[in-house]
């Protein structure tokens, strides 16, 4: 394979992976939001908090409205673990997961103490 067509190949399968990453059929929508003040939440796409969800496919859109916040997923456990949004920034980012059974958490990396929240894949 000539060097061009190899470029060529690399660079479409990194837009194939941007694009399955940020359009995700199929996934379930949550909105996640942290901030400005010290406040985290995660509510269905019909505005409920999450309690507990099934097993699958889930999209996380997460609004970060503080440079001094995070918002992080994690597995009890210690099996999975992803910053969606990091201390610095502000904006919007979306991550779709599947879920497994299992207590699951979100919280603020900084303020883990007091900006916390969980639920239950079942």
């Amino acid at each position: 394979m000539t060097v061009p067509r190899l470029l060529h190949v690399a660079v479409l399968g990194a837009l194939v992976a941007t694009a399955s990453a940020v359009a995700s059929p199929g996934a379930t929508r949550l909105n996640g939001s942290v901030g400005p003040g010290f406040t985290i939440s995660l509510t269905s796409a019909k505005g409920q908090k999450v309690k507990t969800l099934k097993p699958g496919r889930y999209t996380f859109v997460v609004t970060d409205r503080s440079a001094s916040h995070s918002f992080v997923l994690e597995k009890s456990g210690g099996s999975f673990e992803k910053e969606i949004t990091g201390v610095g920034f502000r904006g919007q980012k979306r991550l779709t997961v599947t879920l497994t059974k299992g207590k699951w958490e979100f919280y603020c990396e900084p303020h883990a103490s007091s900006m916390h929240g969980d639920f239950r894949v079942a």
